[in-house]
């Protein structure tokens, strides 16, 4: 009998998993550090790590030693057959597996041997019995000798894959009735002679088996399900990993083929939408800044890690990425301080057991905005400033334009009255994008590795020198085994960030986005002589023409260059089962350098007639070069001894205990000049000495904890973990510096209950609740001391010098924040994971907040009071996820939604002692929602002088006199017959969304695939722009659209209330948009195997597709900034490739 028949009398014996027994396979993995002091030095070791893992792929296979020949040490006398396969296991990375039921090894072998192969060994043990075995790959597979039919067969190729997209590798392939099968390799595919009209069998531990008819084929696809039975999916949380079906905590997952579905710049903007109770706005389009705000359950900025240690990850490629969890209860607390807000744990690519295998991936992109407002064209500019003179009271003999001019300028064609549209002229429709990366994966039982190397070019939507920002990145993991309790881990990884702008900032409230609406229409972009600059600003001597054009105003260059070194060892303890120990060490060179130069335009005005032009002003009074530099240090270490056994099949327990230390240390220097001899030596030697300056500053924490974990699962049904975590910080004093942070959950799976279990309909039920506490720091450092500091500024004589200044009163009282959250939840799958979801209910309570006491002191006192740990906020919320998921022959679907709710109350907030009704309902804070907004009440817009003077009381503080048809009308609504701050009521709440939601959709059928992802958000608010705009421009009030609820009120109004903050211009919105749509296709095998690629996907796909929402009105993108300036969101479009060789 062969091994394949083995396989298949194995997988067709039965497919309910705890049949089986599955004994401990052992795992350990460790690496050393590079702890280097010079960057340039640290590059160089980069560089022949990769050269390294070049040579690794070309000699792997030396390292491929034959397993069967691993040679070990048996000494049984008078012991069960199953005694002496736990002594393999123990010596050896062998996993015996085999159907207990079928299976007797309770017979008794005597057997010394020294320094024999596994395979020797393995036929000593079973040639009088029987048993017979097959060894493929890292299993061992037992079962009783029977006799097997043969079977004519024929060439059938497929591919197997799990419901993300990713290849299955070594999924069992068996001829249903035969012996005859294979496995899939490192990209998921088979190929197997069968029987003409033969069934195969295609199964994976932890998936549920399927069945394929292949008569009349001769290629399939086949997409697992996850057996929620069985639940055996690793995932990664804080320090470690555990098994999905022993998780306990809130925790999201989310795995590498759902991020590279679309090509993206910033990884954060792949989650939104995802994951429930993940809160993610990107406010900019920005070339890279262009990341999403990642907020967990509405809380602050989350804290990310990657592969152990705090970091950013929208600077690495989303193809890096293997998966993403989201910790969002009291499975949080095991990062104790840092934790307050949630954890995102991103866990990068690494080797496997294969051959080497190639994995190339090219796209282009075009950029173009969602929604961006755009100004009018001159005759419309020309027509609302007279408009708003008139309406402010002026006559024809004083206005601004006569009426023959607005026509000229509407008209266009006379060079004395221009029409310039600056967006047309300036910017772009849609600006490049391109990524490339490749990457290998591959190794041995003894050494594993990978490697990446990426490039992405983004363009900005500016025309001319508008700057780009380019990413490199690099990266090397590396597993190596020593010997059978030694393995080690090597990663290095190196980011190189290059932004070019122009100088003037183009970010959120960036001056670019105020010229581009300074920027008037009625100016010329251009003049005959080419050399002249046209004067265009309506506020001053700048332009967007010159402001956005780096070679005319100047630019500013960013460059970022990351190295991170991480090593680790791992012993295992061979005298201990399950008891083994981990060495960690990280080390981050963070590099950032900054250059801006400023540089003097001349402008002028053109006369058409005479052909001269006249100087006009100047935009900038002399050239300026700033310089900044920072450097900074970041040494992780951790010390790990872990527990993990299982005793009598049904008592899984894992242990942990860990120490952290954590130091940081930067250092920035700055430095400038002014009037430069020539433009054109942008260096600091080529500015002048006098009004030169220099700076510098420097910074140093460290923090150090203690961490303990303990889990307890009986019979998989009944789940406990408990955590605590001790954080010590610097800026505390002494008695305050230690801050403790436990947390507890328990799980009860109900589906695995006798009254259950035989439920048909139900896959899996599972019970959650949690409780955990995590901390917070982020206070300034040393309060608890007195001291003094150097950068009080004083005036001697006439000159400004730095000089002492007290840092004010100590506190040694001062403590760390608190967060204690609350969280139930429920886990269910039905009709084999046809309908399955989560459901989560959250509590956070957020205490011990610094702020400064309200309390009067006599001017005499001399300093302000400390902050002490005072406020409180609190948080409450739920999630719900649903889907389905399935196959109707070559059609296989998964398709999800998801919604959330959070919103925030203060419990206590530091504030005056409030007597007055209509202060406590407006100011008062303590008791009531974070989110609040206040404001007036409107009524829609006058229409006439008649409903003016009915109104009945004073709304503009002067009789109404000011108030003109147009005019928004506000409500009087305490009745008091005049309008104050005391009518003010609540007209809203924050623009941070309380409910999101998305909708997930993966389809495939046969080569092709189509993922849609949808998200959205409701119930938050949008304050609007008072601003005339080309899109509001026929929607203002006028004499002849005299609409009350039209979008902009009459303009010019000079009565004091149009500005004041109302319902008329604060705006509840809502969108749904399409985040992410990809059409793919897989070539044929047939097309690609002559050229040795083993898949081959091109796609086409688009981010921010296409969005509905009530905005849209006002040319407003929903995730858009209230602060009104800012680069626009980006859709994008894109081609690319996907090779696998």
């Amino acid at each position: 009998m062969s091994a394949y028949d083995v396989i298949s009398e194995f997988k067709s014996s039965t497919n309910i998993l705890d049949q089986y027994k599955f004994m401990k396979k052992k795992c350990t993995r460790t690496c050393y550090v590079l702890l280097l002091s010079e960057f340039k030095h640290l590059y160089r070791v980069m560089k022949l790590t990769f050269a390294f893992i070049l040579l690794c792929v070309s000699t792997v296979f030396a390292f491929n030693a034959n397993s069967q020949n691993a040679r070990i040490h048996i000494d049984a006398e008078n012991v069960q057959v199953r005694d002496v396969i736990k002594q393999i296991e123990e010596q050896t990375d062998y996993l015996f597996v085999y159907n207990y039921k079928k299976v007797d090894l309770s017979q008794q072998i005597s057997l010394k041997l020294s320094d024999t192969p596994v395979s020797e060994v393995l036929r000593r043990i079973f040639e009088n019995s029987d048993i017979i075995y097959a060894m493929e790959g890292h299993n061992i597979m037992l079962m009783k000798r029977e006799s097997l039919p043969q079977q004519q067969k024929k060439r059938i190729r497929g591919y197997v894959e799990d419901q993300h997209g990713e290849p299955v590798i070594g999924a069992n392939i068996v001829e249903k009735g035969t012996g005859n099968g294979t496995v899939t390799d490192v990209n998921g595919t088979f190929s197997l002679e069968v029987a003409i009209n033969a069934t195969l069998q295609i199964s994976y531990i932890g998936y549920n088996e399927q069945e394929v008819k292949v008569a009349g084929k001769d290629q399939i696809s086949v997409t697992l399900r996850e057996d929620m039975q069985a639940l055996d999916e690793v995932v990664v949380v804080g320090y470690g990993t555990q098994r999905k079906g022993n998780m306990t905590g809130a925790i999201s997952n989310i795995k590498s083929g759902e991020l590279t579905v679309s090509p993206i710049a910033s990884t954060s903007n792949a989650l939104a939408g995802r994951l429930p109770g993940l809160v993610a706005v990107q406010s900019s389009g920005q070339p890279g800044a262009d990341a999403a705000a990642l907020k967990i359950r509405g809380f602050g900025d989350a804290l990310i890690i990657v592969d152990g240690v705090e970091s950013d990850f929208n600077n690495i490629d989303a193809n890096q990425i293997e998966s993403i969890s989201i910790l969002k209860d009291g499975s949080a607390s095991i990062y104790g301080a840092r934790a307050g807000n949630g954890v995102i744990l991103v866990t990068t690519k690494r080797g496997i057991d294969s051959k080497p295998m190639f994995s190339l991936n090219v796209s282009g992109t075009f950029q173009g905005v969602t929604k961006i407002l755009k100004p009018l064209s001159s005759g419309q500019y020309v027509e609302i400033k007279r408009e708003s003179h008139f309406n402010g009271g002026g006559t024809e003999e004083n206005a601004p334009y006569t009426k023959e001019a607005m026509q000229e300028y509407y008209k266009g064609t006379n060079p004395l009255y221009p029409n310039t549209d600056w967006y047309d002229v300036l910017m772009r429709n849609w600006s490049p994008q391109q990524q490339y990366n490749l990457s290998v994966r591959g190794g041995s039982d003894k050494i594993k590795y990978y490697g990446f190397i990426g490039f992405m070019d983004q363009q900005t939507m500016i025309k001319k020198h508008g700057g780009n920002y380019r990413r490199y990145n690099l990266q090397s993991n590396i597993d190596a085994k020593i010997n059978n309790s030694l393995s080690f881990q090597l990663d290095v990884v190196g980011i190189f960030e290059d932004q070019n702008t122009p100088a003037r900032d183009m970010g959120v409230g960036g001056y670019m986005w105020e010229d581009y609406w300074s920027t008037l229409p009625i100016y010329h972009s251009s003049f005959p002589d080419p050399t002249k600059i046209p004067f265009a600003h309506g506020g001053g001597m700048g332009g967007l023409h010159i402001t956005s054009n780096s070679e005319l105003s100047g630019y500013y260059q960013g460059r970022n260059q990351k190295f991170q070194a991480t090593g680790s060892l791992n012993y295992k303890v061979l005298q201990v089962e399950g008891l083994s120990a981990k060495f960690f060490a990280n080390y981050v060179l963070d590099y950032k350098f900054g250059k801006n130069f400023t540089k003097p335009v001349d402008l002028y005005t053109w006369d058409p007639e005479s052909d001269t032009y006249t100087l006009a002003g100047a935009f900038g009074d002399v050239s300026r070069l700033t310089h900044t530099v920072s450097k900074s240090h970041t040494l992780t270490l951790q010390g790990m001894v872990n527990y993990d056994r299982i005793f009598n099949e049904k008592h899984h327990l894992t242990a942990a205990g860990i120490f952290e230390c954590i130091d940081y240390r930067t250092d920035n220097i700055s430095a400038g000049r002014t009037n430069f001899l020539s433009t054109e030596i942008d260096y600091l030697f080529g500015g002048s000495t006098i009004g030169m300056y220099n700076d510098g500053d420097a910074y140093e924490m460290g923090r150090m904890s203690f961490v303990g974990r303990f889990n307890y699962a009986y019979d998989r049904k009944y789940l406990i973990e408990t955590i605590i975590r001790a954080d010590a910080s610097a800026k505390f004093a002494k008695s305050h510096r230690w801050g403790y942070f436990p947390s507890v959950s328990l799980g009860w799976v109900m589906s695995e209950e006798r009254f259950m279990k035989n439920m048909d309909v139900l896959d899996n039920l599972k019970l959650r609740a949690s409780y955990g506490r995590s901390g917070n720091d982020a206070v300034g450092s040393f309060q608890y001391l007195t001291g003094y500091n150097f950068n009080k500024l004083y005036m001697y004589g006439s000159n400004i010098i730095k000089g002492l200044a007290s840092t004010g009163l100590a506190n040694p009282f001062l403590t760390w924040e608190t967060m204690d959250i609350y969280n139930v939840g429920v886990d269910f799958s039905l009709f084999n994971r046809k309908l399955y979801g989560v459901a989560e209910a959250f509590y956070r309570d957020r205490k011990d907040i610094p702020a400064k006491r309200q309390s009067s002191l006599p001017s005499s006192f001399g300093a302000v009071l400390p902050e002490e740990n005072l406020n409180s906020i609190n948080n409450r919320g739920f999630e719900l996820l649903f889907g389905t998921s399935g196959n109707v022959k070559d059609f296989v679907y998964d398709i999800s939604g998801n919604i959330s709710w959070s919103r925030a109350k203060y419990g206590h907030y530091e504030e005056p002692e409030y007597t007055d009704p209509d202060q406590i309902r407006i100011e008062k804070r303590s008791g009531q929602w974070v989110d609040r907004v206040f404001g007036y009440k409107s009524d829609g817009l006058f229409t006439s002088q008649a409903e003016i003077d009915a109104l009945g009381f004073d709304q503009d503080g002067s009789g109404n006199k000011n108030l003109r048809p147009g005019d928004v009308r506000l409500v009087d609504t305490n009745g008091d017959k005049v309008l104050d701050w005391r009518d003010q009521v609540e007209i809203g709440k924050g623009s941070i969304p309380n409910w999101m939601f998305g909708a997930n959709f993966n389809l495939k059928y046969k080569g092709f695939d189509l993922s849609l992802l949808f998200q959205g958000a409701f119930d938050y608010y949008s304050n609007l722009s008072l601003e005339v705009t080309r899109e509001t421009f026929n929607e203002r009030w006028t004499e002849e659209n005299n609409d009350p609820h039209a979008l902009i009120p009459r303009v010019g109004s000079i009565a004091p209330t149009a500005n004041y903050a109302s319902d008329y211009f604060y705006k509840r919105a809502r969108y749904i948009r399409l985040k992410t749509a990809s059409f793919g296709y897989n070539l044929p095998k047939r097309l690609i195997t002559a050229m040795n690629i083993e898949k081959a996907r091109v796609y086409l796909s688009g981010t921010n597709v296409f969005t509905l929402s009530n905005l849209s009105k006002y040319g407003i993108d929903p995730e858009a900034p209230n602060i009104g300036h800012y680069y626009p969101q980006q859709r994008t479009i894109s081609l690319g490739l996907n090779v696998t060789f």
